[in-house]
Parts: structure tokens; sequence; C-alpha cells
């Protein structure tokens, strides 16, 4: 769920990613997809339990179309996966 909220702007802490970058986040359905491809990962790797390297996995692929870009990060050619690998970073000092 942190990993979810992280990708808010008004969450987020003043410095951080999102709040500079994102105008809009995940939603409640992005958490129930990241969690499903993240079990998907899991079984498939032949585990019965999600690790968080699952969750970073198929963050990208799962977030990339959930959340909105501010126009001005458009403007200055940053992309969704930009933007989320640096979520991710932030996410994962905190973690």
């Amino acid at each position: 769920m942190s990993l979810v909220l992280a990708t808010q702007p008004d969450a987020a802490a003043e410095a951080s990613a999102a709040r500079r970058h994102l105008r809009y986040g995940a939603s409640p359905r992005a958490l129930q997809a990241l969690v499903r491809a993240a079990r998907v990962r899991a079984v498939m790797a032949g585990r019965s339990h999600v690790d968080i390297a699952d969750l970073e996995a198929v963050a990208a692929p799962v977030l990339r179309h959930r959340i909105l870009l501010r126009l001005e990060s458009e403007l200055d050619g940053l992309d969704a996966d930009t933007v989320l690998e640096s979520v991710l970073g932030e996410w994962r000092s905190r973690t």
C-alpha cells in the first residue's frame, strides 16, 4: 500500500518526485493490480509468498498507465517510467 501512496502527489513529501512530476497518482485499483501481478510473479518463481522484489519488478508495467504526469514534466521530456523509477527509489529508501 505504501508504494501506491508514494505516487500520490498530495500525500508525498515536499521534495518528492511524485509531488514534482505527477498530477494524479495511482488509485486503489492500481494497488489491486499491483498485488495480483506480484502474486503471479511469485508463483511463476515457485514461491507461495510475495517478496519486495516482486513488487519492484511489476511496479512500472502496472503503474505506468495509472499515473498522470504534470504538463511541465512532459515538456521537460520525462516519461512515466522515469518518474516511476524515482518514486520507486524514494519508496525503497523508506522501506
